[in-house]
């Protein structure tokens, strides 16, 4: 019962905060070079009925490739939940800030994501949508790989790479990667992600690169209690 009521809680909070992004869009022109290329996540797959809720913040900037020095902060809501034994899904809205010129923009990111060593190496398809003007938005896909190796009961360290192709410009192709930790409370509910990321581009935007670095925050759902048996 306590996990049913957090899980609704957190559905109807999450379903808010993309609400609440879509009016704030109304007044933000999208930002073009806005790429969602953070992970925040480990290689073990969300159980059913047992949700995650990430809350991250990233910096991001780009260099090379005759690119306009500056870059943008990322603030990042994510809802994931189990679909069967190997195999979970995913929503993340991105809400975009660009320094200096202090432009924003939205991107919504659909994933599922399927164990295929369980805990250690998992597969993950993202699908990113830049919401904006037309000549700004974007439709991409972004498969690739997650691996977490475990470095004692509450600490593990995670890497990921994934293919960045933009579905109306299929010439333009990136790879990013990310490294980051995760360090769990006593309680496992809380799971602190600090992470490091950077992105290489080819084709039309070759020589560019972008770095990014931030923290995320995991929630898990309470462990249920474990009864003991009478007479034990």
């Amino acid at each position: 019962m306590i996990n049913a009521r957090w899980y609704a809680m957190c559905g109807r909070r999450f379903w808010i905060l993309i609400r609440r992004a879509a009016l704030l869009l109304l007044a933000l022109p999208a930002v073009p070079g806005c790429f969602t290329y953070s992970s925040y996540q480990s290689a073990r797959i969300v159980e059913r009925g047992q949700p995650q809720v990430t809350f991250a913040i990233s910096n991001s900037n780009i260099e090379g490739g005759g690119a306009e020095a500056g870059g943008w902060l990322a603030f990042e809501t994510c809802l994931r939940s189990g679909v069967a034994k190997r195999l979970d899904a995913s929503a993340m809205l991105s809400i975009f800030q660009s320094v200096p010129e202090n432009f924003g923009a939205a991107v919504v990111t659909v994933d599922v994501r399927a164990g295929i060593i369980e805990n250690y190496i998992a597969f993950a398809f993202p699908v990113v949508v830049t919401m904006g003007d037309f000549y700004l938005a974007s439709l991409r896909i972004q498969p690739g790989f997650v691996a977490t190796v475990p470095l004692g009961t509450r600490l593990e360290i995670t890497g990921a790479a994934r293919a960045h192709t933009f579905v109306r410009v299929p010439e333009l192709f990136a790879m990013g990667y990310n490294i980051g930790l995760g360090i769990k409370t006593e309680s496992g509910r809380l799971t602190v992600r600090p992470e490091l990321g950077w992105m290489k581009f080819r084709g039309e935007e070759n020589n560019q690169t972008y770095f990014q670095y931030g923290l995320g925050l995991e929630f898990g759902s309470p462990k249920p209690k474990v009864e003991k048996e009478w007479g034990s």
